[in-house]
Protein backbone atom coordinates (compact mmCIF):
# COMPACT_ATOMS: atom_id res chain seq x y z
CA UNK A 1 0.00 0.00 0.00
CA UNK A 2 1.20 3.32 -0.81
CA UNK A 3 2.34 5.04 2.17
CA UNK A 4 1.46 8.76 1.20
CA UNK A 5 -2.07 9.19 -0.52
CA UNK A 6 -4.20 12.10 -1.79
CA UNK A 7 -8.10 10.54 -1.12
CA UNK A 8 -11.19 12.46 -2.10
CA UNK A 9 -14.42 12.18 -0.02
CA UNK A 10 -13.78 9.65 2.79
CA UNK A 11 -16.91 10.00 4.48
CA UNK A 12 -18.86 10.48 1.47
CA UNK A 13 -20.27 13.48 2.34
CA UNK A 14 -20.03 15.63 -1.26
CA UNK A 15 -23.58 13.68 -2.23
CA UNK A 16 -24.92 15.79 0.51
CA UNK A 17 -23.19 19.19 1.33
CA UNK A 18 -21.44 19.80 -2.41
CA UNK A 19 -18.42 19.33 -1.34
CA UNK A 20 -16.25 16.96 0.53
CA UNK A 21 -12.65 16.84 2.16
CA UNK A 22 -9.50 16.58 0.35
CA UNK A 23 -7.02 14.23 2.81
CA UNK A 24 -3.19 13.27 2.85
CA UNK A 25 -3.68 9.40 4.09
CA UNK A 26 -0.77 8.83 5.80
CA UNK A 27 0.16 4.71 6.24
CA UNK A 28 2.44 3.59 8.85
CA UNK A 29 1.30 0.24 9.09
CA UNK A 30 -1.32 -2.22 10.02
CA UNK A 31 -3.98 -0.37 12.16
CA UNK A 32 -1.85 2.62 12.22
CA UNK A 33 -3.38 4.87 9.65
CA UNK A 34 -3.40 9.06 9.47
CA UNK A 35 -6.10 11.07 7.62
CA UNK A 36 -5.07 14.90 7.55
CA UNK A 37 -7.19 17.31 5.75
CA UNK A 38 -5.67 19.18 3.47
CA UNK A 39 -8.79 21.35 1.64
CA UNK A 40 -12.32 21.09 0.39
CA UNK A 41 -13.72 20.56 -3.03
CA UNK A 42 -16.42 19.16 -5.28
CA UNK A 43 -16.16 15.86 -7.06
CA UNK A 44 -15.61 18.10 -10.06
CA UNK A 45 -13.08 20.12 -9.01
CA UNK A 46 -10.65 18.23 -5.95
CA UNK A 47 -8.11 16.82 -8.60
CA UNK A 48 -7.20 20.14 -9.75
CA UNK A 49 -7.54 21.68 -6.26
CA UNK A 50 -5.13 18.68 -4.92
CA UNK A 51 -2.51 20.39 -7.51
CA UNK A 52 -1.95 23.17 -5.30
CA UNK A 53 1.90 23.51 -4.57
CA UNK A 54 0.97 23.34 -0.74
CA UNK A 55 -0.69 20.27 -0.58
CA UNK A 56 2.53 18.63 -2.86
CA UNK A 57 5.39 20.12 -0.82
CA UNK A 58 3.25 18.74 2.64
CA UNK A 59 2.49 15.03 1.03
CA UNK A 60 6.17 15.20 -0.15
CA UNK A 61 7.12 15.97 3.86
CA UNK A 62 5.29 13.29 5.05
CA UNK A 63 7.69 10.97 2.70
CA UNK A 64 10.26 12.32 3.69
CA UNK A 65 9.37 11.94 7.58
CA UNK A 66 8.18 8.16 7.24
CA UNK A 67 11.63 7.90 5.46
CA UNK A 68 13.28 9.38 8.48
CA UNK A 69 11.45 7.25 11.39
CA UNK A 70 12.28 4.06 8.92
CA UNK A 71 15.88 4.88 9.05
CA UNK A 72 16.83 5.67 12.39
CA UNK A 73 14.43 2.79 13.68
CA UNK A 74 11.68 4.20 15.08
CA UNK A 75 8.18 2.48 15.95
CA UNK A 76 6.18 4.00 13.09
CA UNK A 77 3.13 5.16 15.09
CA UNK A 78 0.67 8.03 14.80
CA UNK A 79 2.40 9.35 17.94
CA UNK A 80 5.77 9.39 16.77
CA UNK A 81 4.51 10.38 13.05
CA UNK A 82 2.77 13.35 15.46
CA UNK A 83 5.91 14.35 16.96
CA UNK A 84 8.00 14.75 13.48
CA UNK A 85 5.47 16.69 11.79
CA UNK A 86 1.70 19.17 12.03
CA UNK A 87 -0.34 18.85 14.72
CA UNK A 88 -3.58 18.81 12.82
CA UNK A 89 -6.20 17.88 15.77
CA UNK A 90 -5.65 21.24 16.96
CA UNK A 91 -5.59 23.96 14.44
CA UNK A 92 -4.39 26.49 16.92
CA UNK A 93 -0.94 24.49 16.66
CA UNK A 94 -1.76 23.37 13.28
CA UNK A 95 2.35 24.54 12.49
CA UNK A 96 5.07 24.62 15.10
CA UNK A 97 5.24 28.31 13.28
CA UNK A 98 2.00 29.09 13.21
CA UNK A 99 2.03 29.56 9.88
CA UNK A 100 0.03 28.38 6.60
CA UNK A 101 1.08 28.57 3.36
CA UNK A 102 3.36 31.96 4.57
CA UNK A 103 0.53 33.31 6.43
CA UNK A 104 0.08 33.48 10.09
CA UNK A 105 -2.66 32.10 12.06
CA UNK A 106 -2.64 34.20 14.41
CA UNK A 107 -3.69 36.89 12.99
CA UNK A 108 -7.03 38.71 13.95
CA UNK A 109 -10.08 37.64 11.62
CA UNK A 110 -11.62 40.74 12.97
CA UNK A 111 -9.14 43.28 11.47
CA UNK A 112 -8.64 41.36 8.33
CA UNK A 113 -12.36 41.84 8.18
CA UNK A 114 -12.27 45.68 8.54
CA UNK A 115 -9.33 46.06 6.99
CA UNK A 116 -11.05 44.59 3.90
CA UNK A 117 -13.93 45.94 3.87
CA UNK A 118 -12.24 49.38 3.81
CA UNK A 119 -10.95 48.41 0.13
CA UNK A 120 -14.19 47.57 -0.89
CA UNK A 121 -15.93 50.61 -0.98
CA UNK A 122 -19.03 49.81 0.82
CA UNK A 123 -21.98 51.90 1.38
CA UNK A 124 -22.54 53.28 4.80
CA UNK A 125 -25.57 51.16 5.67
CA UNK A 126 -23.70 48.54 5.01
CA UNK A 127 -20.63 48.64 6.84
CA UNK A 128 -22.80 49.59 9.66
CA UNK A 129 -24.26 46.41 9.68
CA UNK A 130 -21.29 44.05 9.00
CA UNK A 131 -19.23 46.05 12.04
CA UNK A 132 -22.62 45.18 13.72
CA UNK A 133 -21.67 41.67 13.26
CA UNK A 134 -18.38 41.72 13.93
CA UNK A 135 -18.81 43.31 17.17
CA UNK A 136 -20.91 40.43 17.86
CA UNK A 137 -18.01 38.05 17.28
CA UNK A 138 -15.52 40.25 19.45
CA UNK A 139 -17.95 40.44 22.24
CA UNK A 140 -18.38 36.44 21.84
CA UNK A 141 -14.73 36.03 22.55
CA UNK A 142 -14.81 32.92 20.75
CA UNK A 143 -13.78 33.53 17.13
CA UNK A 144 -10.05 35.32 17.56
CA UNK A 145 -7.60 34.55 14.77
CA UNK A 146 -7.33 32.93 11.69
CA UNK A 147 -6.59 29.80 13.53
CA UNK A 148 -10.33 29.64 15.36
CA UNK A 149 -11.94 29.11 12.10
CA UNK A 150 -12.78 25.15 12.54
CA UNK A 151 -16.58 24.17 12.61
CA UNK A 152 -15.97 23.72 16.27
CA UNK A 153 -15.61 27.32 16.77
CA UNK A 154 -18.30 28.13 14.17
CA UNK A 155 -20.99 26.23 16.24
CA UNK A 156 -20.23 27.62 19.66
CA UNK A 157 -20.57 31.46 17.80
CA UNK A 158 -23.85 29.83 16.59
CA UNK A 159 -24.85 28.86 20.00
CA UNK A 160 -23.67 31.87 21.63
CA UNK A 161 -25.56 34.18 19.17
CA UNK A 162 -28.67 31.81 20.12
CA UNK A 163 -28.55 32.90 23.66
CA UNK A 164 -28.68 36.39 22.72
CA UNK A 165 -31.95 37.77 23.35
CA UNK A 166 -34.76 39.26 20.84
CA UNK A 167 -32.28 37.33 17.78
CA UNK A 168 -34.45 34.62 15.30
CA UNK A 169 -33.02 31.89 13.23
CA UNK A 170 -33.11 34.70 10.01
CA UNK A 171 -31.32 37.07 12.00
CA UNK A 172 -28.45 34.77 12.84
CA UNK A 173 -28.26 33.61 9.36
CA UNK A 174 -27.70 37.09 8.20
CA UNK A 175 -24.67 36.93 10.80
CA UNK A 176 -23.29 33.99 9.73
CA UNK A 177 -23.89 35.18 6.49
CA UNK A 178 -21.83 38.15 6.56
CA UNK A 179 -18.59 36.63 8.48
CA UNK A 180 -18.43 33.62 5.77
CA UNK A 181 -17.99 36.49 2.95
CA UNK A 182 -14.72 36.90 4.64
CA UNK A 183 -13.72 33.52 5.53
CA UNK A 184 -14.50 32.14 2.07
CA UNK A 185 -12.07 35.17 1.12
CA UNK A 186 -9.61 33.75 3.25
CA UNK A 187 -10.09 30.36 2.09
CA UNK A 188 -10.04 31.03 -1.75
CA UNK A 189 -6.76 33.57 -1.00
CA UNK A 190 -4.93 29.59 0.78
CA UNK A 191 -4.40 32.08 3.89
CA UNK A 192 -6.83 29.06 5.84
CA UNK A 193 -6.53 25.57 4.82
CA UNK A 194 -10.42 25.26 4.56
CA UNK A 195 -13.68 26.71 4.46
CA UNK A 196 -15.11 25.48 8.17
CA UNK A 197 -19.11 26.57 6.64
CA UNK A 198 -18.65 23.35 4.29
CA UNK A 199 -18.93 21.51 7.73
CA UNK A 200 -21.53 23.38 10.03
CA UNK A 201 -25.57 23.28 8.73
CA UNK A 202 -26.65 26.85 9.88
CA UNK A 203 -30.62 27.10 10.42
CA UNK A 204 -32.13 29.73 7.91
CA UNK A 205 -35.18 30.28 9.74
CA UNK A 206 -37.57 31.89 8.12
CA UNK A 207 -37.91 36.15 8.09
CA UNK A 208 -41.03 37.12 9.86
CA UNK A 209 -43.43 38.19 7.55
CA UNK A 210 -44.67 41.92 8.05
CA UNK A 211 -48.26 42.50 7.65
CA UNK A 212 -49.28 45.67 5.49
CA UNK A 213 -51.73 48.31 6.60
CA UNK A 214 -54.97 48.51 5.22
CA UNK A 215 -55.78 51.74 4.10
CA UNK A 216 -58.30 52.55 6.60
CA UNK A 217 -56.07 51.70 9.33
CA UNK A 218 -53.55 54.08 8.02
CA UNK A 219 -56.54 56.75 7.81
CA UNK A 220 -57.40 55.84 11.60
CA UNK A 221 -53.51 56.58 12.04
CA UNK A 222 -53.79 60.23 10.11
CA UNK A 223 -57.01 61.63 11.93
CA UNK A 224 -55.67 60.60 15.24
CA UNK A 225 -55.13 63.65 17.13
CA UNK A 226 -51.30 63.59 18.89
CA UNK A 227 -48.82 66.34 20.40
CA UNK A 228 -45.22 66.49 20.95
CA UNK A 229 -42.98 63.61 19.75
CA UNK A 230 -45.92 61.38 18.68
CA UNK A 231 -47.41 63.20 16.55
CA UNK A 232 -43.95 63.94 14.71
CA UNK A 233 -43.64 60.19 14.58
CA UNK A 234 -46.84 59.88 13.09
CA UNK A 235 -46.57 62.58 10.54
CA UNK A 236 -43.19 60.93 9.61
CA UNK A 237 -44.97 57.52 9.45
CA UNK A 238 -47.92 58.95 7.23
CA UNK A 239 -45.11 60.45 4.67
CA UNK A 240 -43.58 57.48 3.84
CA UNK A 241 -46.57 55.27 3.77
CA UNK A 242 -47.63 57.91 0.79
CA UNK A 243 -44.46 58.36 -1.24
CA UNK A 244 -42.83 54.24 -0.14
CA UNK A 245 -39.73 56.04 0.92
CA UNK A 246 -37.50 53.55 2.82
CA UNK A 247 -36.20 55.27 6.49
CA UNK A 248 -32.72 56.01 5.21
CA UNK A 249 -33.96 57.64 2.24
CA UNK A 250 -36.39 59.16 4.08
CA UNK A 251 -34.03 60.90 6.42
CA UNK A 252 -31.55 62.11 3.81
CA UNK A 253 -34.87 63.87 1.64
CA UNK A 254 -34.40 66.93 0.60
CA UNK A 255 -37.15 68.52 -0.92
CA UNK A 256 -35.76 71.12 -3.41
CA UNK A 257 -32.66 68.88 -4.25
CA UNK A 258 -34.67 65.92 -4.90
CA UNK A 259 -38.41 66.45 -6.12
CA UNK A 260 -39.39 67.24 -9.71
CA UNK A 261 -43.18 68.88 -10.63
CA UNK A 262 -44.83 67.20 -13.10
CA UNK A 263 -48.79 68.33 -14.08
CA UNK A 264 -49.51 69.38 -10.79
CA UNK A 265 -48.08 66.55 -8.76
CA UNK A 266 -44.55 66.33 -7.37
CA UNK A 267 -42.39 63.55 -8.06
CA UNK A 268 -39.05 62.38 -5.49
CA UNK A 269 -36.76 61.11 -7.98
CA UNK A 270 -33.32 59.67 -6.12
CA UNK A 271 -31.04 56.93 -5.84
CA UNK A 272 -31.56 54.69 -2.78
CA UNK A 273 -28.91 55.16 -0.34
CA UNK A 274 -28.89 51.16 0.94
CA UNK A 275 -28.67 49.68 -3.10
CA UNK A 276 -28.03 52.51 -5.37
CA UNK A 277 -30.46 51.84 -7.37
CA UNK A 278 -32.76 54.42 -8.96
CA UNK A 279 -36.36 55.65 -7.87
CA UNK A 280 -39.09 57.26 -8.67
CA UNK A 281 -42.13 58.02 -6.67
CA UNK A 282 -45.19 60.31 -6.12
CA UNK A 283 -45.92 62.81 -3.20
CA UNK A 284 -49.37 61.56 -2.48
CA UNK A 285 -51.29 63.98 -1.03
CA UNK A 286 -51.15 63.01 2.75
CA UNK A 287 -47.30 63.04 2.30
CA UNK A 288 -47.56 66.36 0.36
CA UNK A 289 -49.31 67.94 3.86
CA UNK A 290 -46.78 66.12 5.97
CA UNK A 291 -43.95 68.36 4.00
CA UNK A 292 -46.27 71.51 3.76
CA UNK A 293 -46.65 71.18 7.82
CA UNK A 294 -42.95 71.14 8.70
CA UNK A 295 -42.21 73.64 5.94
CA UNK A 296 -40.88 71.06 3.60
CA UNK A 297 -38.56 69.80 6.29
CA UNK A 298 -39.17 66.85 7.71
CA UNK A 299 -38.28 66.28 11.53
CA UNK A 300 -35.24 64.40 12.55
CA UNK A 301 -35.69 61.20 14.23
CA UNK A 302 -33.76 57.86 14.60
CA UNK A 303 -35.09 54.90 13.14
CA UNK A 304 -35.08 53.22 16.76
CA UNK A 305 -37.08 55.91 18.16
CA UNK A 306 -39.50 56.25 15.44
CA UNK A 307 -40.19 52.44 15.89
CA UNK A 308 -40.44 52.58 19.58
CA UNK A 309 -43.28 55.27 19.29
CA UNK A 310 -45.22 53.43 16.84
CA UNK A 311 -45.31 50.66 18.97
CA UNK A 312 -47.38 53.17 21.24
CA UNK A 313 -49.32 54.79 18.86
CA UNK A 314 -50.32 51.03 17.61
CA UNK A 315 -51.27 49.93 20.56
CA UNK A 316 -53.41 52.72 21.52
CA UNK A 317 -55.47 52.22 18.22
CA UNK A 318 -55.86 48.69 18.73
CA UNK A 319 -53.84 47.87 15.26
CA UNK A 320 -53.15 44.00 15.81
CA UNK A 321 -50.38 44.84 13.14
CA UNK A 322 -46.41 45.65 13.74
CA UNK A 323 -46.16 48.96 13.08
CA UNK A 324 -42.58 50.20 11.90
CA UNK A 325 -41.05 52.33 9.65
CA UNK A 326 -40.78 49.39 6.89
CA UNK A 327 -44.12 48.53 7.16
CA UNK A 328 -45.13 52.17 5.72
CA UNK A 329 -42.77 51.14 2.86
CA UNK A 330 -44.62 47.62 2.85
CA UNK A 331 -48.27 49.46 3.44
CA UNK A 332 -47.32 51.63 0.24
CA UNK A 333 -46.91 48.68 -2.18
CA UNK A 334 -50.01 47.59 -1.17
CA UNK A 335 -51.92 50.57 -1.71
CA UNK A 336 -50.63 50.96 -5.02
CA UNK A 337 -51.36 47.70 -6.16
CA UNK A 338 -54.45 47.45 -4.84
CA UNK A 339 -55.44 51.03 -6.16
CA UNK A 340 -54.14 49.05 -10.18
CA UNK A 341 -50.64 49.84 -10.81
CA UNK A 342 -48.79 47.29 -11.98
CA UNK A 343 -46.25 45.46 -10.84
CA UNK A 344 -43.69 47.25 -12.89
CA UNK A 345 -44.64 51.30 -11.85
CA UNK A 346 -44.34 49.30 -8.35
CA UNK A 347 -41.02 48.63 -8.51
CA UNK A 348 -39.88 51.93 -10.14
CA UNK A 349 -41.72 53.41 -7.49
CA UNK A 350 -39.92 51.51 -4.50
CA UNK A 351 -36.79 51.43 -6.26
CA UNK A 352 -36.22 47.70 -6.65
CA UNK A 353 -33.41 46.20 -8.65
CA UNK A 354 -35.22 42.61 -8.94
CA UNK A 355 -38.70 42.78 -9.48
CA UNK A 356 -39.29 39.64 -7.29
CA UNK A 357 -38.92 41.71 -4.58
CA UNK A 358 -41.76 43.94 -5.53
CA UNK A 359 -43.63 40.61 -5.63
CA UNK A 360 -43.46 39.54 -2.20
CA UNK A 361 -43.95 43.36 -1.24
CA UNK A 362 -47.33 42.32 -3.14
CA UNK A 363 -50.57 41.37 -1.28
CA UNK A 364 -53.90 40.38 -2.11
CA UNK A 365 -56.42 42.49 -0.57
CA UNK A 366 -60.16 42.35 0.08
CA UNK A 367 -60.36 45.08 -2.07
CA UNK A 368 -58.91 43.32 -5.07
CA UNK A 369 -60.90 40.30 -4.20
CA UNK A 370 -64.09 42.41 -4.32
CA UNK A 371 -63.22 43.92 -7.75
CA UNK A 372 -62.53 40.61 -9.36
CA UNK A 373 -65.99 39.29 -7.84
CA UNK A 374 -67.64 42.34 -9.44
CA UNK A 375 -66.12 41.90 -12.84
CA UNK A 376 -66.79 37.81 -13.05
CA UNK A 377 -70.40 37.68 -11.67
CA UNK A 378 -71.34 40.05 -14.75
CA UNK A 379 -69.62 37.41 -16.66
CA UNK A 380 -71.11 34.38 -15.36
CA UNK A 381 -73.71 32.45 -16.89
Amino acid sequence: MKEVKLVFDRKKTAAQMGVGKIEIRVYLGKGERKFITVGTATPDTWELVALRSDIIIRAKHYEEVINAMRTIGEDMTIENFNRHTYIEDHPQKRYKSHLYNGHDQHQSFVEFCRDYMEKENLRPNSVKGINVVLDAVEESGIIKTFADLIPSKIRAFDLWLHKQNNKTDYTIYGYHKKIHKYIRILWQDEMISSDPYNFVRINHGSNKERRPLSEEEIIRIRDTKYIGRLERVRDLFIFMAYTGLSYCDMACFDFDEMTVLREKFHYIDGTRLKTGSVYYTPILPPAMNVLKKYDYKLPVISNQKINDYLHIIQTELKIDKEMTCHVARHSFATLMISYGASMETTQRMLGHRDIKTTQSYAKVTDRNVEECTKKISKKIK
